[in-house]
Protein backbone atom coordinates (compact mmCIF):
# COMPACT_ATOMS: atom_id res chain seq x y z
CA UNK A 1 0.00 0.00 0.00
CA UNK A 2 1.03 3.65 -1.05
CA UNK A 3 0.17 6.01 2.64
CA UNK A 4 -1.13 8.70 2.35
CA UNK A 5 1.97 9.92 4.39
CA UNK A 6 5.03 8.56 5.70
CA UNK A 7 6.81 11.10 8.21
CA UNK A 8 10.65 11.96 7.08
CA UNK A 9 12.43 11.25 10.41
CA UNK A 10 15.07 8.86 9.50
CA UNK A 11 17.84 11.32 9.58
CA UNK A 12 16.22 13.96 12.09
CA UNK A 13 16.22 11.37 15.41
CA UNK A 14 19.66 12.29 17.25
CA UNK A 15 18.60 14.75 19.51
CA UNK A 16 15.84 13.01 20.60
CA UNK A 17 17.76 9.87 21.35
CA UNK A 18 20.16 11.94 23.33
CA UNK A 19 17.12 13.58 25.48
CA UNK A 20 16.50 9.70 25.98
CA UNK A 21 19.47 8.61 27.16
CA UNK A 22 20.00 11.56 29.10
CA UNK A 23 16.61 10.98 30.70
CA UNK A 24 15.35 14.40 29.99
CA UNK A 25 11.96 13.96 28.63
CA UNK A 26 9.83 16.03 29.92
CA UNK A 27 9.15 19.70 28.59
CA UNK A 28 12.64 20.73 31.09
CA UNK A 29 15.06 20.51 28.43
CA UNK A 30 17.55 22.41 26.14
CA UNK A 31 15.97 20.84 23.04
CA UNK A 32 12.95 22.70 23.57
CA UNK A 33 14.36 26.31 23.89
CA UNK A 34 17.00 25.31 21.01
CA UNK A 35 13.84 24.51 18.57
CA UNK A 36 12.15 27.21 19.82
CA UNK A 37 14.76 29.64 18.88
CA UNK A 38 15.22 28.32 15.30
CA UNK A 39 11.72 28.21 14.63
CA UNK A 40 11.22 31.76 15.52
CA UNK A 41 14.34 33.06 13.84
CA UNK A 42 13.08 31.51 10.47
CA UNK A 43 10.14 32.39 10.27
CA UNK A 44 10.89 36.11 11.65
CA UNK A 45 8.62 36.02 14.82
CA UNK A 46 9.11 37.53 18.36
CA UNK A 47 7.66 35.13 20.63
CA UNK A 48 6.70 31.14 20.01
CA UNK A 49 5.35 28.75 22.32
CA UNK A 50 5.92 25.10 21.74
CA UNK A 51 3.16 22.98 22.45
CA UNK A 52 2.14 19.40 22.77
CA UNK A 53 -0.49 19.23 19.78
CA UNK A 54 -1.67 21.39 16.99
CA UNK A 55 -5.00 21.94 18.43
CA UNK A 56 -3.50 22.77 21.24
CA UNK A 57 -2.26 25.92 19.51
CA UNK A 58 -5.14 26.55 18.10
CA UNK A 59 -7.39 26.72 21.26
CA UNK A 60 -4.81 29.33 22.20
CA UNK A 61 -6.13 31.28 19.37
CA UNK A 62 -9.15 31.86 20.54
CA UNK A 63 -7.94 32.10 24.19
CA UNK A 64 -5.97 34.92 23.18
CA UNK A 65 -8.45 36.53 20.90
CA UNK A 66 -10.94 36.66 24.03
CA UNK A 67 -8.37 38.01 25.87
CA UNK A 68 -7.18 40.43 23.60
CA UNK A 69 -10.64 41.72 22.21
CA UNK A 70 -13.33 40.61 24.92
CA UNK A 71 -16.25 42.55 23.61
CA UNK A 72 -16.12 41.33 20.15
CA UNK A 73 -19.88 41.11 17.92
CA UNK A 74 -19.45 38.49 15.45
CA UNK A 75 -16.38 35.86 14.95
CA UNK A 76 -16.16 34.79 11.48
CA UNK A 77 -15.02 31.05 10.67
CA UNK A 78 -14.40 29.45 7.57
CA UNK A 79 -16.44 26.20 5.46
CA UNK A 80 -15.11 23.17 4.55
CA UNK A 81 -11.98 22.81 6.92
CA UNK A 82 -10.52 20.09 9.62
CA UNK A 83 -12.77 20.37 12.25
CA UNK A 84 -10.35 21.26 15.31
CA UNK A 85 -10.61 25.22 14.85
CA UNK A 86 -14.39 25.04 14.47
CA UNK A 87 -14.38 23.28 17.76
CA UNK A 88 -12.28 25.69 19.60
CA UNK A 89 -14.69 28.24 18.23
CA UNK A 90 -17.70 26.78 19.68
CA UNK A 91 -16.40 25.30 22.41
CA UNK A 92 -15.48 29.22 23.79
CA UNK A 93 -18.57 31.26 21.80
CA UNK A 94 -22.04 31.48 21.78
CA UNK A 95 -22.67 29.99 18.98
CA UNK A 96 -25.61 33.61 18.17
CA UNK A 97 -21.95 35.46 17.42
CA UNK A 98 -20.48 32.82 15.11
CA UNK A 99 -21.27 32.87 11.51
CA UNK A 100 -19.74 30.42 8.82
CA UNK A 101 -18.20 32.38 5.53
CA UNK A 102 -18.73 31.96 2.31
CA UNK A 103 -16.18 29.49 0.25
CA UNK A 104 -14.47 30.52 -2.48
CA UNK A 105 -15.19 27.35 -5.27
CA UNK A 106 -11.87 27.81 -6.81
CA UNK A 107 -9.80 27.99 -4.05
CA UNK A 108 -11.00 26.35 -1.28
CA UNK A 109 -10.91 29.14 1.22
CA UNK A 110 -12.92 32.01 2.32
CA UNK A 111 -14.50 34.54 -0.80
CA UNK A 112 -11.58 37.49 -0.29
CA UNK A 113 -13.47 39.68 -2.83
CA UNK A 114 -13.50 42.89 -2.29
CA UNK A 115 -17.29 43.35 -2.18
CA UNK A 116 -17.86 40.19 0.43
CA UNK A 117 -14.96 41.12 2.96
CA UNK A 118 -16.44 44.97 3.04
CA UNK A 119 -19.29 43.18 4.10
CA UNK A 120 -18.27 41.83 7.05
CA UNK A 121 -19.36 43.56 10.03
CA UNK A 122 -17.79 45.59 12.53
CA UNK A 123 -16.37 44.76 15.79
CA UNK A 124 -15.49 41.65 14.48
CA UNK A 125 -12.58 38.79 14.11
CA UNK A 126 -12.43 36.06 11.20
CA UNK A 127 -10.57 32.88 11.95
CA UNK A 128 -8.23 32.44 9.03
CA UNK A 129 -7.51 28.84 7.79
CA UNK A 130 -4.62 28.22 4.51
CA UNK A 131 -6.67 25.32 4.00
CA UNK A 132 -5.20 22.18 2.71
CA UNK A 133 -2.19 24.16 2.56
CA UNK A 134 -3.57 26.75 0.04
CA UNK A 135 -2.67 29.93 0.93
CA UNK A 136 -5.08 33.23 2.12
CA UNK A 137 -3.72 36.70 1.28
CA UNK A 138 -4.24 37.99 4.55
CA UNK A 139 -1.75 41.01 4.41
CA UNK A 140 -4.43 41.79 1.26
CA UNK A 141 -7.53 41.62 3.68
CA UNK A 142 -5.84 43.63 6.73
CA UNK A 143 -5.34 46.39 3.87
CA UNK A 144 -8.70 46.19 2.76
CA UNK A 145 -10.27 45.99 6.69
CA UNK A 146 -7.72 47.15 9.36
CA UNK A 147 -10.46 46.92 11.59
CA UNK A 148 -11.23 43.35 11.55
CA UNK A 149 -9.13 40.83 13.83
CA UNK A 150 -7.48 38.32 12.14
CA UNK A 151 -5.79 34.85 13.59
CA UNK A 152 -4.95 32.20 11.57
CA UNK A 153 -5.04 28.49 11.76
CA UNK A 154 -1.81 27.74 10.07
CA UNK A 155 -1.36 24.28 10.93
CA UNK A 156 -1.97 22.81 6.70
CA UNK A 157 -0.35 26.51 5.51
CA UNK A 158 2.98 25.92 7.61
CA UNK A 159 6.31 27.54 5.43
CA UNK A 160 3.32 28.77 2.69
CA UNK A 161 3.88 32.68 2.27
CA UNK A 162 1.64 35.82 1.26
CA UNK A 163 3.45 38.11 -0.43
CA UNK A 164 7.07 38.85 1.18
CA UNK A 165 5.74 36.73 4.31
CA UNK A 166 5.63 32.93 5.92
CA UNK A 167 1.83 32.20 6.23
CA UNK A 168 0.92 32.99 10.10
CA UNK A 169 3.40 35.88 10.97
CA UNK A 170 1.40 39.28 9.86
CA UNK A 171 -2.05 38.62 11.85
CA UNK A 172 -2.36 38.54 15.84
CA UNK A 173 -1.61 35.56 16.60
CA UNK A 174 -1.15 31.61 14.67
CA UNK A 175 -1.09 28.08 15.03
CA UNK A 176 1.45 25.43 13.73
CA UNK A 177 0.89 21.52 13.63
CA UNK A 178 3.64 19.22 13.68
CA UNK A 179 1.73 16.38 13.35
CA UNK A 180 3.17 12.93 11.32
CA UNK A 181 1.08 14.05 8.41
CA UNK A 182 2.52 17.62 8.02
CA UNK A 183 6.02 18.80 6.48
CA UNK A 184 8.29 19.18 9.65
CA UNK A 185 6.61 16.06 12.69
CA UNK A 186 7.53 15.75 16.56
CA UNK A 187 4.37 12.97 15.90
CA UNK A 188 1.94 15.23 17.98
CA UNK A 189 2.77 18.68 18.75
CA UNK A 190 2.51 22.38 17.75
CA UNK A 191 3.80 25.97 17.93
CA UNK A 192 1.80 29.68 19.01
CA UNK A 193 3.16 32.02 17.33
CA UNK A 194 2.71 36.23 17.97
CA UNK A 195 4.21 39.31 17.86
CA UNK A 196 1.56 40.81 20.78
CA UNK A 197 3.88 40.64 23.64
CA UNK A 198 0.82 41.02 26.42
CA UNK A 199 -0.80 37.83 24.13
CA UNK A 200 2.23 36.19 24.44
CA UNK A 201 2.78 36.58 28.17
CA UNK A 202 -0.79 35.37 28.60
CA UNK A 203 -0.78 32.09 26.71
CA UNK A 204 2.55 31.49 28.36
CA UNK A 205 1.04 31.45 31.71
CA UNK A 206 -2.53 29.75 30.05
CA UNK A 207 -0.38 26.63 28.89
CA UNK A 208 1.35 25.82 32.31
CA UNK A 209 -1.85 25.40 34.46
CA UNK A 210 -2.32 29.35 34.96
CA UNK A 211 1.07 29.79 37.23
CA UNK A 212 1.98 32.92 38.69
CA UNK A 213 5.96 33.85 39.17
CA UNK A 214 5.14 31.93 42.61
CA UNK A 215 5.21 28.79 42.36
CA UNK A 216 2.34 26.46 42.74
CA UNK A 217 0.68 29.77 42.66
CA UNK A 218 -2.22 30.26 39.89
CA UNK A 219 -4.18 33.13 38.46
CA UNK A 220 -6.31 31.77 35.41
CA UNK A 221 -7.66 28.77 34.74
CA UNK A 222 -4.71 27.02 33.12
CA UNK A 223 -4.21 24.00 30.88
CA UNK A 224 -0.96 21.88 30.60
CA UNK A 225 -0.30 22.35 26.52
CA UNK A 226 3.61 21.77 26.69
CA UNK A 227 5.75 19.90 24.51
CA UNK A 228 8.23 17.63 25.57
CA UNK A 229 12.09 17.64 25.11
CA UNK A 230 11.55 14.43 23.41
CA UNK A 231 9.58 16.01 20.85
CA UNK A 232 11.35 18.92 20.97
CA UNK A 233 14.78 17.21 19.91
CA UNK A 234 12.90 15.95 16.75
CA UNK A 235 12.04 19.19 15.44
CA UNK A 236 15.19 20.75 15.99
CA UNK A 237 17.20 18.60 13.92
CA UNK A 238 14.50 18.95 11.19
CA UNK A 239 15.00 22.65 11.68
CA UNK A 240 18.17 22.79 10.86
CA UNK A 241 17.83 20.88 7.62
CA UNK A 242 14.40 22.61 6.71
CA UNK A 243 15.39 24.03 3.24
CA UNK A 244 15.98 20.08 2.28
CA UNK A 245 13.03 18.95 3.47
CA UNK A 246 11.03 22.07 1.92
CA UNK A 247 12.95 20.96 -1.26
CA UNK A 248 11.72 17.51 -1.29
CA UNK A 249 8.43 18.64 -1.08
CA UNK A 250 8.19 21.06 -3.74
CA UNK A 251 9.70 18.14 -6.04
CA UNK A 252 6.40 16.52 -4.93
CA UNK A 253 4.04 18.93 -6.34
CA UNK A 254 5.99 19.64 -9.32
CA UNK A 255 6.37 15.72 -10.12
CA UNK A 256 2.20 15.07 -10.11
CA UNK A 257 1.85 18.41 -12.03
CA UNK A 258 4.08 17.31 -14.44
CA UNK A 259 2.55 13.83 -15.01
CA UNK A 260 -0.59 15.61 -15.25
CA UNK A 261 0.40 17.10 -18.22
CA UNK A 262 2.07 14.41 -19.71
CA UNK A 263 -1.21 12.01 -19.09
CA UNK A 264 -2.46 11.41 -23.12
CA UNK A 265 -6.03 10.60 -21.75
CA UNK A 266 -8.14 13.36 -23.32
CA UNK A 267 -11.07 12.52 -21.08
CA UNK A 268 -8.48 12.55 -17.85
CA UNK A 269 -7.85 16.26 -18.77
CA UNK A 270 -11.10 17.09 -19.73
CA UNK A 271 -12.15 16.07 -15.88
CA UNK A 272 -9.73 18.01 -13.67
CA UNK A 273 -10.56 20.89 -12.31
CA UNK A 274 -7.67 23.02 -11.06
CA UNK A 275 -7.53 24.68 -7.67
CA UNK A 276 -6.19 27.85 -7.83
CA UNK A 277 -3.93 29.79 -5.96
CA UNK A 278 -4.84 33.50 -4.80
CA UNK A 279 -2.33 36.71 -6.06
CA UNK A 280 0.72 36.73 -4.17
CA UNK A 281 0.87 34.06 -2.05
CA UNK A 282 2.32 30.55 -2.28
CA UNK A 283 0.69 27.28 -1.23
CA UNK A 284 2.18 25.17 1.68
CA UNK A 285 3.06 22.57 -0.66
CA UNK A 286 1.53 19.95 2.30
CA UNK A 287 -1.23 17.65 0.35
CA UNK A 288 -1.42 17.03 -3.14
CA UNK A 289 -5.13 17.80 -3.72
CA UNK A 290 -7.31 17.01 -6.94
CA UNK A 291 -10.90 17.65 -8.11
CA UNK A 292 -12.46 15.60 -10.63
CA UNK A 293 -15.76 16.36 -11.95
CA UNK A 294 -18.42 14.08 -11.48
CA UNK A 295 -16.43 11.79 -8.91
CA UNK A 296 -18.49 9.34 -6.69
CA UNK A 297 -15.53 9.71 -3.60
CA UNK A 298 -16.72 6.43 -2.27
CA UNK A 299 -16.11 4.35 -5.40
CA UNK A 300 -13.13 6.02 -6.43
CA UNK A 301 -11.50 5.11 -2.78
CA UNK A 302 -12.47 1.60 -2.86
CA UNK A 303 -10.87 1.29 -6.29
CA UNK A 304 -7.73 3.02 -5.34
CA UNK A 305 -7.36 1.14 -2.12
CA UNK A 306 -7.77 -2.22 -4.34
CA UNK A 307 -4.73 -0.79 -6.03
CA UNK A 308 -2.91 -0.22 -3.00
CA UNK A 309 -3.07 3.96 -3.07
CA UNK A 310 -4.70 5.26 0.07
CA UNK A 311 -6.44 8.91 -0.43
CA UNK A 312 -8.03 10.89 1.38
CA UNK A 313 -11.13 13.19 0.87
CA UNK A 314 -11.41 16.82 1.27
CA UNK A 315 -12.93 18.30 4.20
CA UNK A 316 -17.23 17.93 4.52
CA UNK A 317 -19.63 21.11 4.49
CA UNK A 318 -19.37 21.74 8.46
CA UNK A 319 -23.76 21.27 8.31
CA UNK A 320 -22.74 17.54 8.43
CA UNK A 321 -21.01 17.51 11.66
CA UNK A 322 -24.61 17.49 14.04
CA UNK A 323 -23.24 19.51 16.72
CA UNK A 324 -22.85 22.60 13.79
CA UNK A 325 -26.52 22.27 12.41
CA UNK A 326 -27.22 25.61 14.27
CA UNK A 327 -24.56 28.08 13.43
CA UNK A 328 -25.52 30.55 10.92
CA UNK A 329 -25.46 30.04 7.11
CA UNK A 330 -25.51 32.28 4.85
CA UNK A 331 -24.19 30.35 1.90
CA UNK A 332 -25.15 26.97 0.11
CA UNK A 333 -23.04 23.87 0.09
CA UNK A 334 -19.58 24.57 -2.27
CA UNK A 335 -20.66 20.79 -3.85
CA UNK A 336 -17.26 20.51 -5.74
CA UNK A 337 -15.75 19.29 -2.43
CA UNK A 338 -17.03 15.95 -2.29
CA UNK A 339 -15.30 15.78 -5.94
CA UNK A 340 -11.93 15.90 -4.68
CA UNK A 341 -9.56 14.11 -2.83
CA UNK A 342 -5.99 14.19 -1.27
CA UNK A 343 -3.20 12.19 -2.56
CA UNK A 344 0.25 10.58 -0.91
CA UNK A 345 2.09 13.73 -0.58
CA UNK A 346 5.38 12.72 1.72
CA UNK A 347 9.07 13.58 0.97
CA UNK A 348 10.16 9.61 0.30
CA UNK A 349 7.05 9.05 -2.10
CA UNK A 350 9.17 7.98 -5.82
CA UNK A 351 8.35 9.81 -9.36
CA UNK A 352 7.55 5.72 -9.95
CA UNK A 353 5.24 5.72 -7.32
CA UNK A 354 3.85 9.08 -8.43
CA UNK A 355 3.14 8.26 -11.97
CA UNK A 356 1.12 5.11 -10.90
CA UNK A 357 -0.76 7.09 -8.89
CA UNK A 358 -1.66 9.24 -11.84
CA UNK A 359 -2.32 6.48 -14.69
CA UNK A 360 -4.45 4.78 -11.58
CA UNK A 361 -6.71 7.89 -11.82
CA UNK A 362 -6.74 8.11 -15.42
CA UNK A 363 -7.48 4.46 -15.94
CA UNK A 364 -10.37 4.98 -13.14
CA UNK A 365 -11.74 8.10 -15.23
CA UNK A 366 -11.38 6.26 -18.57
CA UNK A 367 -13.60 3.00 -17.27
CA UNK A 368 -16.14 5.23 -15.04
CA UNK A 369 -16.48 8.63 -16.21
Amino acid sequence: MIPIYIPYISNYKTSAIKAINDEWISNHGINVELANTKLKEFLNMKYSILMNNGTSATQCLIYALKYKYPNLNKIYIPNNVFISPINCVVNLYNENIIEVMKIDKNTLNIDVSEEYINSLDKNAAVLIVHNLGNIINVPKLKRLRPDLIFVEDNCEGIFGKYENYYSGTISLCSALSFYGNKTITTGEGGAFLTNDIDVYKYILKLYSHGMTNIKYIHDVPGNNYRMTNVAAGFLYDQLNDINHILEKKKQIFTNYKKLIQLNNNNKFNNKIINIKNEENTNCSKWMFCMIIKDLNYSNFEKFMNNKNISIRPLFYDLRKHKHLTNLKYKYDEIKIFNNGFMLPSYPQLTYEQQNFIINTISNYIDINL
